[in-house]
């Protein structure tokens, strides 16, 4: 499978021609993992020059409620008290590299060792074994470069909130390692992919974004933040405490 290479300067614009290019893929027949279902499938390669100022395309299956759930969940892991009922979180995997990573980048802004390392051997043996491999940060011209890759990821129903949460760690990360602007993303997507069930949604949204903006402002986001946060905090929260008397 030959890769599809993607370059924009704006986050939208290349998730927007990731999604038009899946849409125009070839159809893989057959079982895939634990489902029957066809797939339409790409190897995915998008750069963007900047993600600092971005605008959040809605391409997804959700409101900004969940997004900021969604956030809450990479950055701060208010769900890694599920971890035992998946076999993991993604922040429950790379959590305890993330002060190597900020100190590594503090002390050297030149290192190429500033990996969180997301998949590990005995995780790739579960059923389903995390789809986020690796998150590598470089620092070029004072700003924070982010590469992520993928084996396998959702082109309709995951990869606009994926994106959107791993920028908002790589915001984190840039924070408490005292750089002051994100630079580029880089998305490497091994299976970029779109199951059969969602082709009608897959193509309806790329209709959309022929017909009008489908993006909001950053600021919006920041606002609902401000809104829900605390809130989903708080029931994170009560979920971990009735799941431990559960348990007991």
């Amino acid at each position: 499978m030959m890769v599809t290479y993607i370059h924009e300067t704006e986050l939208h614009k290349g998730i927007e021609a990731a999604m038009k290019a899946l849409n125009q893929a070839d159809v893989v027949i057959g079982k895939n993992q634990d489902r029957e279902d066809s797939l339409k499938e790409i190897h995915l390669l998008m750069d963007i020059d900047s993600v600092q100022d971005i605008k959040i395309t809605m391409a997804m299956p959700t409101g900004l409620e969940t997004l900021v759930d969604y956030v809450l969940e990479i950055v701060e892991g208010t769900k890694d008290f599920e971890k035992d009922m998946y076999g993991y979180t993604y922040h429950d995997l790379f959590s305890q590299n993330i002060d190597f990573v900020i100190n590594k980048l503090k002390e050297d802004p030149g290192t190429r060792q500033a990996t969180l390392h997301v998949a590990n051997q005995e995780a790739a043996r579960l059923n389903h074994p995390p789809c986020l491999q690796l998150i590598h940060y470089t620092v070029k011209d004072g700003k924070l470069n982010t590469d992520v890759v993928f084996r396998s990821n959702d082109g309709v129903k995951a990869v606009a909130m994926n994106i959107f949460a791993l920028i908002e760690l790589s915001r984190m990360i840039a924070r408490e390692a005292g750089i002051n602007e994100l630079g580029s993303y880089t998305h490497h997507a091994l299976s970029f992919h779109a199951y059969s069930r969602d082709w009608k949604a897959l193509e309806g949204y790329c209709k959309s974004f022929d017909d009008r903006d489908c993006t909001i402002d950053y600021e919006d986001y920041l606002e609902a933040y401000d809104d829900y946060a605390d809130e989903r905090r708080e029931k994170s929260i009560e979920l971990k405490v009735a799941q431990a008397k559960k348990n007991h």
